[in-house]
């Protein structure tokens, strides 16, 4: 349920809860109110806003959480290999990538002054 519904869905019940209390509490089955008819009102409206405000915590709390939907799904891994042979000064480079990675594999040999670089995963050097 989105967030503005349940908004609604508070301030509605918090009515009903009003008005059903400040009845229930004007019918007086057990002879408690005041005999003087505005004394008895304002008992009523008491009672009335006493568990209105008990709801309205209550479903404010909850309209004010989150709403909790379907997990997103996750991207699936992907996986890097090289295989590879440098000599001179070449350079060879490997990086994993933006999105998760499986595995990482690289297979590079180096001769002379070239250079190995990876980014992610294991280093397997070739002599």
């Amino acid at each position: 349920m989105s967030r503005p519904l349940r908004w609604v869905v508070v301030v509605v019940g918090s009515a009903v809860v009003f008005f059903v209390c400040f009845g229930l509490a004007r019918a007086d089955p057990f002879g408690w109110l005041p005999q003087e008819d505005s004394d008895a009102v304002a008992v009523a409206a008491g009672f009335a806003g006493a568990m209105t405000a008990a709801l309205g915590l209550a479903g404010g709390w909850w309209a004010g959480t989150a709403p909790t939907g379907p997990a997103a799904t996750p991207l699936p891994e992907r996986p890097v290999r090289q295989k590879a042979t440098a000599s001179g000064t070449s350079q060879i480079s490997q990086a994993a990538g933006a999105r998760p990675a499986g595995p990482v594999e690289q297979e590079a040999t180096a001769r002379d002054d070239s250079r190995i670089r990876q980014s992610g995963g294991d280093d397997r050097s070739g002599p």
